[in-house]
């Protein structure tokens, strides 16, 4: 009998014996025991994409504007109104705006730390980092270990990334840790510095589907060759794995090299012209689109970083485009006029395809970053880092949408009402992916590792 076979088995005897107690009768403990398996095959199913805004997005310049705070705290940018009643968002997020009623704001995300590494670390991981050295698998690669992909021969963790150009140390938050290499991202990178989608970066990244990290498959230069002998290549690879000639992470990269699918998932000249218009034809956006054809096709995690060095969102020297270099070589930030359109776009559609192609239920698109920013604008104009409050965005996951979590105080310091954990974002985010919280990781060492240390589903949104 497998482990999980035996686990659902004694799950059910459990469940059998507690119920016995309550005097349900045989059919409806079989009724229960039907329910549970269908609960647990439909999870099978699930996805995330996560929009890691990364440097620490402003809650005022976001999702939880305060027109009615004197202007050192509300800031440049006006706020608009929304499709929910009485729900204002910045004003550089318009087409959002208008698809809020299809998403949850939780305005009161809080921690402890202001460190660019210790908080993404936390949030990507669930534990607080306490160096810059990662030393806890990410969320991703969470889902890669306890789920696995949803389609046989896609990865079960895909990176959509930017090249690190600063601050190197925070991009490995998104890794593997002691997991180890089978269970790190496949990674897709887009030069940061140009505002097109760059597609031959990505077809030269997928023509030998070459893991982060981890070249398990001879990167073979000539594409046209590689699909010319793809189908002998995968008679080769099914004759050495009978044989026991090849381990399990040879046989995950083999049957992402060998598989149609995979190369037609990465591939966006699939998708209708209309389509790929409304994501926009930048970066962000050919790149949303794309992390939407990933989990459409069977990939169960895809990260997308939009800015792994934190240049679009760590905005200590000013809030609005000051014509500053875009390399951060005289400060990483240039605020919402720069980063606030492409993202709008991009978040607008995604949304919206979500919904329209019915993958509202199965998909769960989280929006955050690290940290908020602080409420009072500094002296150069900008906004520092500020772990007490933050804004994100949740849609899909047959989440209870359309509505607004939590609420901060009138300058946008700490939450008034209802503060969230990142940990409790995680335990959703699980929940949605069937992962439960009562499993752990070992370490090299051999040292159990809870998959959270605390948190619980957000119950609002469920």
């Amino acid at each position: 009998m497998a482990v999980q076979d035996r686990k659902s088995r004694r799950r059910f005897l459990d469940a059998s014996l507690l119920a016995g107690g309550a005097g349900l009768s045989l059919s409806n403990l079989v009724r229960l025991q039907a329910e549970s398996e269908a609960a647990e095959a439909s999870a099978k199913d699930t996805a995330v994409i996560q929009i890691w805004l990364g440097g620490g997005p402003s809650q005022f310049e976001t999702f939880d504007p305060k027109p009615d705070a004197p202007v050192e705290f509300r800031g440049p940018y006006g706020a608009i109104s929304t499709r929910l009643p009485s729900v204002l968002a910045c004003e550089k997020l318009p087409l959002t705006a208008q698809v809020l009623d299809r998403a949850a704001v939780v305005r009161t995300v809080t921690h402890t730390t202001n460190g660019h590494f210790v908080g993404a670390h936390w949030l990507s991981s669930g534990y607080p980092g306490t160096s810059n050295q990662t030393s806890h698998p990410s969320s991703g690669a969470l889902a890669s270990k306890f789920r696995g992909p949803v389609t046989p021969g896609l990865p079960a963790y895909v990176l959509l990334s930017e090249d690190q150009t600063r601050n190197p140390e925070i991009g490995s938050v998104m890794s593997s840790a002691y997991l180890g290499s089978s269970h790190e991202p496949f990674t897709l990178m887009q030069d940061p510095f140009q505002n097109l989608y760059q597609p031959s970066r990505v077809s030269s990244a997928t023509s030998s589907l070459k893991l982060a990290d981890a070249v398990t498959v001879d990167r073979i230069a000539d594409r046209r060759r590689l699909l010319k002998f793809l189908d002998q290549f995968a008679r080769r690879a099914d004759a050495a794995s009978s044989n026991g000639g090849i381990d399990k992470f040879n046989q995950q990269a083999l049957k992402m090299v060998t598989s149609g699918a995979a190369r037609r998932a990465f591939d966006l000249s699939r998708e209708s012209p209309a389509t790929r218009k409304l994501y926009g034809h930048h970066r962000w956006g050919q790149m949303g689109l794309l992390a939407r054809r990933l989990v459409e096709a069977g990939v169960t995690f895809v990260t997308f970083n939009l800015a792994p060095d934190s240049l679009c969102w760590d905005w200590h020297l000013n809030i609005v485009n000051d014509n500053r270099p875009a390399d951060g070589s005289n400060g990483p930030s240039r605020g919402m006029d720069i980063s606030g359109p492409p993202l709008d776009q991009m978040l607008a559609a995604l949304i919206t395809d979500l919904y329209e192609r019915g993958l509202d239920r199965r998909v769960l698109l989280v929006v955050w970053g690290e940290f908020g920013r602080t409420p009072r604008i500094n002296k150069t104009g900008g906004r520092d880092h500020w772990g007490s409050l933050m804004s994100i965005l949740l849609a899909g996951g047959g989440l209870q949408v359309g509505q607004v979590i939590g609420e901060s105080t009138s300058k946008g310091e700490v939450p008034k009402s209802r503060p969230v954990a990142p940990n409790d974002v995680l335990a959703t985010m699980y929940r949605h992916l069937g992962i439960s919280l009562d499993q752990h990781t070992v370490t090299n060492a051999g040292r159990p590792i809870p998959l959270l240390p605390t948190g619980q589903p957000i119950v609002e949104l469920l």
